[in-house]
């Protein structure tokens, strides 16, 4: 036994030497055509380019404040050094790093949440930034075909065999967005170089339906790995800056923080960053030289401890670079969202979405999309004839936007409604027998500015179900095969247009999906336009939700912390201590 395991060992390290290889000469292959790739995608990442990171924009009093676009830029650089000296493809890490964050919606990774949130009482799945962006790229815009385009017409002498070469390996640059999650740390990244495009496309699918799934996933490459982590190189000390200089660390009393304080000097001192420094950018209020500083470290510690088939830091650093990420969300993260800011958003984006999901329906625009589709070239430039006049601009705006899809685009999008339904059956199941076999009473799912009511009575009617068997002693025996059947006899109902008590039928969830994922598409400034002129914030309400962060007297007392941040920084501490246990 021991030497077959040792033969499959040697045979699985064979395989994926050959597989490593490989991905090295197809990035090689998408090299030649870098700058075509990234002229593409340059067309779409301007979306989001200039809104801000940690800081909300609209609260934001600094013009030095880290926008999406430096943050990148960052990126890009960090990932081109290292992979330079790692032998890794610096052109297309560059690209990968420069275009990760496409995806993200409106008000950074808070306008994600909020619409995952409204979308979890209907059980229709989730919103990641990183698949957002994936998926739209892929599904809606069609880029492969328009990458292709770009690079026939700089190249016109290109030969059709290596047009088809180029297209087959595009997806590894999707792949490197797609899985770019870094917001959990990891001891260290090792691509999965055996993975396919196809299931990469399941990847950004289940991105949609498990919550957490995108933190998971593996990249297809080193290059993808190195971005991965070179993503929190870059914003874990740009953060810290940010949280300083836009007066969101406050002390006890409340009172504005602008200097370092002996919690930061102690890791910075730890990361070996003379104390003179750290007291000489206390004196003059500015960080970004200590943010340099630390981004060096970082990136000669990945370098010193990385290879072409893992890339890592050492566990010291690591642990120390994680407990700087732990500060800065004590400190400053958590006081980004405001009361105001959870109970005005979400139920405006709740309305919102019922507003377009009705359009949807009432124009039964899943049909006009499926009947458009043939053969030919979507074109996304849709005439105005396409849109009743009856609609307002930003109505009209809606339907364009959903116009843009074909058939395939559409069967992606009822994919995800399908997955993401029976994973919010099979979790509210689990839920409900939990709390019937451990005789515990159901308290409902809360949160400020979020209405659960459909939630809560699918659990409560799982729970009567649960009960009715177990008087009845058929919960006595019951199996993965019985739980199965529950899921898929309430999931054939839904499918089959039977509404009653379980939820929306199928072509309403489509509906209430499309309308989410155009408000996903939305920048800062689209998003607070359209709160405008559909009426759903008033000029004092925007006159609050524009405060500047400094100008807050009494910040901590409007601070709120939603429940999404909570797990996500009590993850981020948990691996800190693991790593600190490796140390």
């Amino acid at each position: 036994m021991k030497i077959k395991n040792n033969i499959r060992e040697f045979q699985g390290k064979t395989i994926d030497k050959t597989k490593r290889f490989k991905r090295q000469i197809e990035l090689k292959r998408l090299e030649k055509y870098a700058n075509e790739i990234d002229m593409v995608l340059t067309l779409y990442n301007k979306k989001s380019c200039d809104e801000t990171m940690m800081v909300k924009s609209f609260r934001k009093s600094s013009g030095e404040t880290t926008v999406r676009k430096t943050h990148q830029e960052d990126v890009e650089k960090i990932t081109k050094e290292i992979a330079k000296k790692l032998g890794l493809n610096e052109q297309i890490v560059g690209i990968m790093a420069k275009h990760h964050d496409v995806g993200h919606t409106f008000l950074g990774h808070s306008g994600e949440w909020w619409i995952s949130n409204i979308q979890e009482d209907d059980g229709l799945g989730l919103v990641c930034h990183n698949a957002v962006g994936t998926r739209e790229l892929v599904f809606t815009e069609h880029i492969y075909n328009q990458i292709i385009d770009k690079i026939k017409v700089h190249n016109p002498k290109i030969g059709p065999k290596e047009v088809g070469k180029i297209k087959e390996s595009l997806w590894l640059i999707m792949d490197g967005i797609n899985t770019h999650n870094g917001e959990t740390p990891e001891k260290e990244y090792i691509p999965d170089v055996r993975k396919t495009e196809k299931e990469f496309e399941l990847e950004m699918l289940k991105c949609y339906s498990i919550k957490g799934y995108d933190r998971t996933i593996k990249p297809a490459t080193a290059e993808a790995s190195l971005m991965r982590l070179a993503d929190q190189i870059s914003y874990i000390p740009l953060d810290m800056v940010d949280g300083l200089r836009e007066g969101l660390v406050r002390d006890d009393e409340g009172n504005i923080v602008d200097t370092l304080d002996e919690d930061y000097i102690q890791v910075l001192t730890a990361l070996g960053i003379d104390k003179t420094e750290i007291d000489a950018a206390n004196e003059e209020k500015s960080y970004l030289k200590l943010a340099e500083r630390l981004k060096e470290i970082f990136v000669n510690d990945v370098i010193a401890n990385s290879t072409k088939g893992k890339i890592t830091m050492s566990p010291r650093i690591m642990t120390l670079m994680n407990e700087l990420r732990n500060l800065n969300n004590q400190k400053a993260v958590n006081n980004v969202i405001l009361e105001e800011d959870q109970e005005t958003y979400p139920t405006a984006i709740r309305k919102l979405r019922d507003k377009y999901a009705q359009i949807f329906m009432s124009e039964n625009l899943d049909e006009v999309i499926k009947q458009r589709s043939d053969s030919r070239k979507v074109k996304s430039d849709k005439t105005k004839s396409d849109i009743p006049e009856s609609y307002d601009e930003n109505d009209q705006k809606f339907i364009r936007y959903v116009l843009k899809s074909d058939a395939r685009d559409l069967k992606f999008t009822e994919y995800t409604v399908k997955m993401a339904l029976r994973q919010s059956i099979r979790e509210e199941l689990d839920i409900a027998r939990d709390h019937v076999l451990n005789q515990k009473l159901y308290k409902d799912k809360e949160e400020l500015g979020l209405d659960y009511t459909n939630k809560n009575a699918r659990i409560k009617s799982y729970i009567s179900y649960y009960m009715e068997q177990l008087n009845k002693g058929s919960m006595i025996g019951y199996n993965e095969e019985s739980r199965q059947a529950d899921i898929e006899k309430i999931y054939s109902r839904i499918i089959h247009s039977e509404v009653f008590k379980y939820g929306k039928d199928m072509k309403t969830r489509l509906a209430d999906v499309m309308a989410g994922k155009y408000i996903a598409s939305l920048n800062d400034s689209e998003f607070m336009k359209l709160l405008q002129d559909e009426q759903l914030v008033s000029p004092e309400q925007v006159q609050s939700l524009t405060r500047k962060y400094r100008n807050i007297e009494n910040l901590q007392d409007e601070v709120y912390i939603q429940s999404n941040w909570k797990s996500i920084a009590k993850a981020q501490e948990k691996s800190t201590e693991i790593q600190g246990e490796i140390e």
